[in-house]
């Protein structure tokens, strides 16, 4: 297909025209992909779907933080200004509220007649990165809000996660530690809209169980545009931001989002079709990986509803990884010191574009990460530091590749 012709298909999605062609795999995926990489502008603009950034905003595409559905970029200058788009201000209380004035992000841009919010740098504490908001635009941050830096993650194959089934997850948890082994993942469970409830599966603190609801909240809170699952215009504007509650927005149409779920789905789709990345056989290296104990949580497949597996690198679970990478606090459904098992695969990508690895990109190779494993990985961590030079750099090679 064509450049054009699927710039074409995607302008009538965008107008709420879907030809029939575009209930074809292939073509959904095309024009997610095309919607995944175009910028949004202010309303309001010629295009009407095509309008509705910000007020307040990260960036003003999806790929702009995620280039070619990669990582993004975690480097920090010599005065501990991040460069690029990469990392992002996470604002947050214990209730899992987002501060009175600022909400739940930091957003570093704004349109023209809105104040901005602010910048932030960053500074180190004890080995550790520590974000220092500044230049506040609405005065300082409640004292009860907790500030923590999360990186843009690699999302090719992360659509697989979808297919595993619950009781695969559940199986793996052991929230008691009834094999000794050190280790006690567990799922963190959310409640279904038709009863029940669902495993999170995406995000570093497993905070959604669907691709739908991570790309809601991206839009909400990276662009500044609504969606069926989060009808907000104005973003993560809060009610003490009257210039922002009150700059235009699009569509006009009343109670319409800006993006419609037409385009959610077709970014979905996109993402859901990017392949796991795949690395060359190391039956050495995934032989040390397992002994070293990385695959007690890292787990190389997940079986799939389809027969299939999802070859992530990743339990999907919770885990207690110590104070050293804790978050300032916890929120509820996850603690301080709980993560979600960050996928490995893809892992060479981020070290090819020198992103920096773990939650907020402090690690800048595969060796480094290890050492700030802790809680439930202190013992695979030791054992890595046992390990001989040359076993070490084949576990360290293994990785690197994946």
């Amino acid at each position: 297909m064509t450049a054009w012709a699927v710039a074409a298909a995607g302008a009538l999605l965008m107008l709420g025209v879907v030809p029939a062609i575009a209930q074809e795999a292939g073509l959904d995926r095309a024009i997610g992909k095309a919607l995944f990489e175009r910028p949004w502008v202010p309303a309001p603009s010629s295009t009407r779907a095509n309008d509705g950034l910000g007020p307040l905003f990260d960036a003003r595409s999806c790929s702009a933080c995620h280039p070619g559905a990669g990582p993004g970029a975690t480097r920090i200058d010599a005065q501990g200004v991040p460069e690029g788009l990469g990392l992002v201000l996470s604002l947050f209380r214990a209730d899992g509220s987002g501060d009175p004035v600022y909400g739940h992000r930091l957003e570093t841009m704004t349109l023209p007649g809105v104040p901005a919010e602010g910048s932030f740098r960053m500074a180190t504490q004890n080995g550790r990165p520590v974000p220092q908001p500044r230049a506040l635009g609405y005065g300082p941050l409640d004292p009860a809000t907790h500030v923590s830096l999360r990186a843009a993650p690699e999302l090719r194959g992360r659509g697989r996660l979808e297919q595993v089934p619950d009781a695969a997850v559940l199986a793996l948890e052991d929230p008691d530690d009834r094999d000794g082994d050190g280790v006690r993942g567990r799922a963190r469970r959310f409640d279904a809209p038709e009863g029940g409830s669902r495993i999170g599966r995406f995000g570093w603190k497993a905070s959604h169980p669907t691709l739908a609801g991570q790309t809601a909240e991206a839009f909400a809170l990276d662009l500044g545009l609504s969606t069926p699952l989060r009808m907000e215009p104005w973003g993560d504007c809060t009610e003490a931001q009257t210039a922002c509650r009150s700059a235009p927005h699009g569509p006009d149409a009343e109670g319409e989002p800006e993006i419609s779920a037409a385009i959610v789905e077709r970014i979905v789709a996109y993402l859901r079709g990017l392949k796991v990345p795949e690395a060359e056989p190391d039956a050495t290296g995934a032989r040390v990986f397992a002994a070293t104990g990385c695959a007690a949580c890292h787990r190389p497949a997940l079986p799939t509803a389809d027969g299939g597996t999802a070859r992530l690198f990743t339990d999907v679970l919770l885990h207690d990884m110590g104070e050293g990478l804790a978050d300032p606090a916890g929120v509820p459904g996850a603690a301080a010191a709980e993560w979600r098992t960050a996928p490995l695969a893809g892992l060479s990508r981020a070290l090819e574009k020198r992103a920096g690895l773990l939650h907020d990109g402090r690690a800048a190779d595969v060796a480094t990460a290890v050492r700030w494993h802790d809680g439930e990985a202190a013992w695979a961590r030791t054992r890595f530091d046992a390990l001989g030079a040359r076993d070490r750099q084949r576990l360290i090679d293994y990785v690197s590749r994946l």
